[in-house]
């Protein structure tokens, strides 16, 4: 009984330490924009942005403020796409997922980066929409 306890508790311990590296700075506010955006939250996706600014590549900040500074939700959602498109272009590490969504953007289609989970949660139509798209392999 008490070494299937340690074995238990040896498991326990891997399992919450995960076997990946932790995601950086700049997408878990990625990620927290993408989420508020999915729940039709503008200013928390705001925040979420202000974030990124503050954490993101050369690359990405131009694109992060972009998005931080428009006017609705409408606008972060079309500034969203090229800042997706540029998240993508990294390692996405274990634990996060590529969905695209082919309604999205006037029905062009738009990709984005969630956490893995059962569900898609679509930042482009929030609620309207919010299970609209499929996961990319």
């Amino acid at each position: 009984m008490r070494y299937l306890s340690r074995l238990f508790l040896i498991a326990l311990a891997l399992t919450a330490c995960g076997s990946s590296d932790p995601a950086p700075p700049a997408l878990i506010h990625y990620i927290a924009a993408q989420e508020a955006l999915a729940a039709d939250d503008l200013d928390r996706a705001r925040q979420a942005l202000q974030g990124l600014v503050q954490s993101a590549s050369p690359t990405l900040k131009p694109l992060a403020e972009k998005a931080a500074h428009v006017a609705d939700i409408a606008a972060v959602r079309t500034a969203f796409k090229p800042l997706s498109e540029e998240v993508m272009k990294s390692q996405i590490p274990e634990g996060y997922v590529v969905a695209y969504c082919p309604m999205a953007d006037g029905e062009k289609g738009a990709h984005w980066v969630q956490k893995d989970q059962p569900q898609i949660a679509n930042p482009y139509f929030g609620a309207a929409m919010l299970r609209c798209g499929v996961f990319k392999e």
